[in-house]
């Protein structure tokens, strides 16, 4: 029963910093985004 629990918390933490990972990539390209655009405006 642990080991199940132990094998869930991994997927858990693997499951959370690949969501990090993504809203981190996210972030970055809304700013380049954003950055592109006000260099097209000007």
């Amino acid at each position: 029963m642990s080991e199940n629990d132990e094998i869930i918390r991994k997927r858990q933490r693997d499951r959370a910093r690949i969501m990090a990972l993504l809203l981190g990539l996210f972030v970055v390209l809304m700013f380049a985004i954003t950055i592109a655009k006000m260099g097209i405006n000007r």
